[in-house]
């Protein structure tokens, strides 16, 4: 029995764990609404801008990049851009949608922009209608971004209080008008209903339709002088290309970025190869100073070394003649004061004597 009501356990587990998958995947993930907006009027409102900017001549786009009005001067860039740098040829003209909008700003009945032409984006606080001009050479993607317009609001809030604070609107004095007129209520309703396709039962339900057919008047207008619920922020303009055209176009510029780099490298390492003459180059020269003439050293002119006696067989005539000398020199001293023979002066060697 245990197991048995375990196994179930595990079964209705399983299946809450799979109901609450199933619920999660069906959620709606589409991102609320950041105000209200009809989307052919966004999608025609970018359109007639697009043929605006795209129609400045050049003489005035420097008038234009120097103003304050940031969505004129983002259009003609893009545009200007796409025209001469990018080379799309002649854009393709919007006119025959616009020319589809009625006097009050609304696409008149039966005709509607395709979805293929257009896309429409919605965010937190903006809404982006991406367009599709097929030019002549090269198609061009337009990007338009919205964002709510307080103006619109504060116009509108300002004509349909002044229209529905007339008396007309008061229940109480709309059917004393009714019985002005000779009719009663029921009979009124009927052919209003008649004439109208409705199904009004009370006087409270007219009113309320009337009020909703003052604020769409009132919108309308506010359409015909250009003034919506939205109004454009920026617009972005970009040709298209081609995943190949892309990569042949990222290889090129990969190419041409190594290709620097590596010339910059080798101008490095030559600069680097010249270090080795700096010290040469700001090394300073030394000065040159007169040869001073060796002096004689004094003590070796006043005692001059005493001449070392040389045993060998060259120098034995030059020993026998100082031996002479001095013979005959010790001779004539010893002559002077006694008579000494010449035969008993005998010298048997001389030393130099040490002082």
């Amino acid at each position: 029995m245990k197991i048995k009501q375990l196994i179930t356990k595990k079964f209705v587990l399983v299946v809450s764990m799979l109901a609450v998958m199933l619920s999660l995947a069906g959620c709606d993930d589409k991102v609320e609404k950041p105000f209200e907006y009809d989307e052919q009027d966004m999608v025609t409102n970018a359109m007639s801008l697009f043929e605006k900017y795209a129609a400045v001549d050049d003489d005035y786009v420097d008038y234009y990049m120097k103003s304050d009005d940031e969505l004129a001067k983002s259009a003609i860039k893009g545009i200007k851009q796409a025209v001469n740098n990018d080379k799309v040829g002649t854009l393709e003209s919007y006119n025959s949608y616009i020319s589809a909008v009625d006097a009050y700003g609304e696409m008149m009945p039966g005709n509607v922009i395709p979805q293929e032409v257009f896309k429409v984006t919605e965010a937190a606080d903006y809404v982006t209608v991406t367009l599709y001009n097929k030019a002549s050479e090269r198609d061009v993607e337009i990007t338009v971004k919205y964002v709510e317009n307080p103006d619109y609001y504060i116009e509108y809030d300002k004509a349909y209080t002044t229209e529905i604070s007339n008396e007309y609107y008061q229940p109480d004095v709309f059917r004393e008008y009714i019985i002005s007129q000779g009719t009663t209520e029921e009979d009124f309703l009927a052919d209003y209903n008649s004439y109208m396709g409705t199904n009004v039962t009370t006087i409270e339900e007219f009113l309320a339709n009337e009020k909703l057919a003052v604020a769409d008047m009132i919108k309308s207008d506010l359409a015909s002088n250009g003034i919506y619920p939205f109004k454009a922020e920026e617009m972005v303009v970009n040709a298209v290309y081609s995943k190949g055209e892309l990569m042949a176009s990222a290889g090129k510029n990969t190419l041409i970025g190594m290709g620097t780099v590596f010339v910059v490298l080798l101008f490095i390492s030559f600069i680097i190869s010249l270090f080795k003459f700096l010290p040469a180059l700001f090394a300073k020269k030394p000065k040159l100073e007169p040869e001073k003439k060796a002096e004689p050293d004094k003590a070796a002119v006043t005692a001059p070394a005493a001449p070392v006696a040389d045993k060998s067989s060259d120098d034995l005539m030059d020993d026998a003649e100082l031996v002479a000398v001095i013979t005959a020199a010790v001779y004539a001293a010893a002559g002077a004061n006694t008579a000494t023979s010449k035969d008993r002066l005998v010298v048997r060697s001389i030393k130099r004597a040490r002082r």
